[in-house]
């Protein structure tokens, strides 16, 4: 007596391979690009008022090495952009006959997620 095999039926419902996965992978990683965007673009923005607070107390403290008092301040607040209008600049001289410009400004932050009250200090001194 022969032993009848059953016939092959194929798999029942779809075979399984690997499609869709990509999609999944873009879902899970995606929210942390964005985080890390995020992050890369407060980053920047603090660097640039830094450097802009620099460049303002810089332009101040050599008007008034040149002219004296007169129009450091309002140099130092023309040489700052639009968006760091609120900063506090002071200016003037030094014990040993030189000036100063001090350029002092919040730290601007885009996205608010925590309460940070840091400020950015800057100050150049300037000899006669």
């Amino acid at each position: 007596m022969e032993a009848r095999q059953a016939p092959l039926r194929p798999p029942r419902g779809r075979p399984r391979d690997d499609r869709g996965s990509q999609i999944l992978e873009f879902a899970a990683y995606f929210p942390l690009f964005l985080i890390m965007v995020a992050v890369a673009l407060e980053v920047f923005i603090c660097f640039v008022a830094v450097e802009r607070a620099e460049h303002a107390a810089r332009a101040g403290a050599r008007v008034a090495g040149t002219q004296g008092l007169t129009g450091s301040v309002d140099t130092a607040r023309r040489a700052l952009p639009d968006w760091l209008d609120e900063a506090e600049i002071t200016s003037g001289p030094r014990d040993d006959g030189g000036y100063y410009t001090e350029v002092r400004v919040d730290l601007p932050v885009a996205f608010q997620i925590a309460d940070l009250n840091i400020t950015i200090t800057r100050r150049v001194d300037m000899p006669v």
